[in-house]
């Protein structure tokens, strides 16, 4: 196996989220490549007209951005933002295919702006099968973060189930970050390596810093405080965050993060201690996290949480906050630093009880956090695409 991590690589990389959300996997792995010696080229999520319609003050300039080609964002790093295509290309592939026909010259033409030689397809996109082999790419890797099968929306489970295994037949490499995506997607793959997701534990260890403040919005609440961070989504047990809130008015529920539309949010209306702070900038996270007493993983027990890998869960590691998270395998890889629950009352009665103890396991956690870097996961992704590329 070799030690070396690739350098001097083109890298075509076809995201499902914007360079402005919120850093995940997706954003970290980007730097990292280009830290490392290659030049890399972000291309943001597909959005439809129906998308674009519905988020129009937000999104009016992506109908014309995509005529101005990348833009540098970092050194050896540029972004660049795909025109509307046309909706349902998630439920049926004749749309997917028409779509990627007219975006496979508009690609080309954005390598062929920046330079890029024979670059490393890396698609986090489970429909982007008709890209591979006619981008002039060396290698193609599909690193799978998620389940698209069973998300919500304007997704046609069998369509895009098809759509992913004519993917991961094609690539070289399929990296996938859970065991349950590691059990469901590896038929048909040359290869496929579990790399689970990681941290910034520098970043999100400022929240044990009590030295420093707490985010303004939310320093004049009550303690103690349950928190949460992340999107707030169909996959998020908004009942559970009510039912805390309804049973204990004298705490302080606090959710940071963008509330999507299809978030069932009717559990939280009218409950004067809910606070939702909206999208916040990533570096004030951790001011809102120090405030916290006490993190939450609120999952809905449903085919997303099977194969996912929640962020969130590292973060609250990284801060040292005590954590209960709903019994799915992602918490369970954390025995011993989160309490996990089996049911909607444990649940409840896990958070009574950890808000009512000291917060003796800080330290144990926050050691626990420095083994899952994204620099050590980066390292990882790295000595596969060289092996893939040495073959």
């Amino acid at each position: 196996m070799t030690d070396q991590l690739v350098k001097g690589l083109d890298i075509l990389i076809l995201s499902t989220q914007d360079w402005d959300y919120s850093p995940t996997r997706k954003h970290h792995f980007a730097r990292k490549f280009a830290e490392n010696g290659n030049r890399v080229l972000y291309v943001e999520q597909q959005m439809h007209w129906l998308g674009w319609l519905v988020d129009l003050p937000a999104q009016h300039i992506r109908s014309w951005r995509w005529l101005l080609g990348p833009r540098e964002v970092e050194p050896h790093l540029w972004v660049y933002t795909l025109p509307i295509v046309l909706p349902f290309f998630q439920m049926w592939a004749a749309i997917n295919w028409l779509n990627n026909l007219i975006l496979l010259p508009i690609i080309r033409w954005q390598l062929r702006r920046l330079g890029f030689s024979e670059p490393v397809l890396w698609t986090y996109t489970p429909h982007s099968a008709d890209f591979v082999g006619r981008l002039g790419a060396r290698a193609a890797v599909y690193s799978c973060v998620d389940d698209f099968a069973s998300a919500k929306g304007l997704v046609n489970p069998r369509a895009i189930s098809r759509m992913e295994q004519r993917l991961i037949r094609s690539v070289n490499l399929l990296i996938v970050t859970s065991q349950a995506l590691y059990d469901s997607k590896k038929e048909g793959a040359r290869r496929v390596i579990l790399i689970p997701n990681g941290m910034d534990v520098e970043h999100f260890s400022k929240a044990a810093d009590t030295s420093l403040p707490v985010a303004g919005e939310i320093s004049h609440l009550p303690h103690p405080i349950v928190g949460y961070v992340g999107r707030i989504n169909y996959w998020i047990d908004t009942e559970l965050l009510g039912r805390i809130a309804r049973e204990h008015p004298e705490w302080s529920v606090v959710l940071v993060g963008p509330v999507d539309q299809l978030a069932d949010m009717r559990p939280l209306r009218g409950l004067p201690n809910v606070h939702i702070t909206g999208r916040v900038p990533y570096d004030t996270v951790p001011d809102f996290m120090r405030a916290f007493d006490l993190c939450v993983n609120p999952y809905v027990l449903d085919g997303v949480a099977q194969h996912a890998s929640p962020l969130k869960l590292y973060e609250y590691i990284a801060s040292g906050k005590p954590i209960v998270s709903v019994d799915m395998p992602a918490a369970r890889q954390f025995d011993g630093l989160i309490e996990i629950s089996s049911n909607a009352d444990e649940f409840s009665s896990l958070v009574d009880r950890l808000l009512e103890q000291p917060n003796s396991n800080a330290a144990q956690r926050m050691a626990a956090a420095r083994e899952h870097t994204w620099q050590s996961r980066f390292e990882d992704a790295s000595r596969a695409l060289a092996e893939v590329l040495a073959h």
